[in-house]
């Protein structure tokens, strides 16, 4: 089986009061996120390389802000989101 590809060069995110740890947390395993969200809306084919450049997402906010895996489902969604718009499909 191909394997998909995506190539994002920077993410820029702003967020306020989010602690350290819990973005780190958010961050282990993103990729995967991404890749699970971008594949349930049929975004990415076997094979497929998309190279995205940079990301200026903005501000991102949470309504439980020490929950790592919230923020990690957000960023996916805001990166996914990105993804389909550059891509030509919202």
């Amino acid at each position: 089986m191909d394997k998909q590809e995506i190539s994002i060069n920077h993410i820029a995110l702003h967020s306020r009061g989010i602690p350290t740890q819990v973005t780190c947390a958010a961050v282990d395993g993103l990729g995967q996120e991404v890749m699970s969200s971008l594949a349930q809306q049929g975004l990415v084919q076997s094979g497929q390389t998309i190279q995205l450049g940079d990301l200026n997402l903005g501000t991102l906010s949470l309504q439980r802000v020490g929950d790592a895996n919230e923020l990690r489902r957000e960023i996916a969604r805001m990166i996914t989101q990105e993804i389909a718009t550059r891509i030509g499909r919202k």
